[in-house]
């Protein structure tokens, strides 16, 4: 993908309020792929003295540039009400503060997927496949939080949503260690549920 591409992508995701997550990860693969990302991961350049040498002014002169061109690409991705609050900084400052005025504001939807996530029970006469699958959405949401449960986890928290009747499965699964995905788990939950319909048929 060209940088021009790559570059589109991060304006039409622009930071409003409740993206900033997804938009500081654009954000880092564009300027990782423009090589500009030394420019908000590394502390500023100290500007060269009448005695460093030439290669070290020219040095800072390419860093200048790094410098404006990463300015310019951060502030072209905000709104314009953040564009006016952050054109005098530099970038580091920028994402610093955007990260002060955001960043903690994921905390409240996290709390609000793992609640629902933990208090997850499939009822006794509903599908389990929709059932997990909501589940499996609200772990990878959270995920894209910064929260990431691990396999083992999350396959204890989907065993223990289904009913009573799933009980069998649950033993078998965990004496025999079965090593899958979640989504190998949801189709193995979905023959276990049929094999229960069929009986009762």
């Amino acid at each position: 993908m060209s940088s021009l591409s790559l570059r589109l992508v991060l304006t039409d995701g622009k930071l409003v309020s409740d993206n900033f997550h997804d938009w500081y990860r654009t954000l880092r693969i564009v300027l990782m792929h423009d090589k500009l990302i030394d420019m908000i991961d590394k502390p500023p350049m100290p500007e060269p003295s009448n005695n460093d040498d030439a290669e070290t002014v020219a040095a800072y002169k390419k860093y200048l540039e790094d410098f404006k061109s990463t300015k310019c690409l951060i502030l072209a991705s905000l709104s314009y009400e953040l564009q006016r609050q952050h054109e005098d900084m530099d970038p580091t400052n920028i994402i610093a503060h955007l990260k002060k005025m955001y960043g903690a504001q994921s905390r409240t939807p996290r709390y609000q997927l793992s609640k629902t996530l933990f208090r997850s029970l499939l009822n006794v006469n509903a599908q389990v496949g929709p059932h997990i699958l909501k589940m499996i959405s609200l772990m990878e949401q959270l995920k894209k939080l910064g929260c990431k449960l691990g396999k083992e986890l999350s396959q204890d928290l989907i065993l223990q949503s289904p009913p009573d009747l799933f009980s069998p499965f649950i033993v078998n699964f965990n004496m025999n260690k079965m090593h899958c995905d979640l989504h190998e788990m949801l189709n193995m939950l979905i023959d276990y549920q049929n094999q229960i319909d069929s009986s009762k048929n």
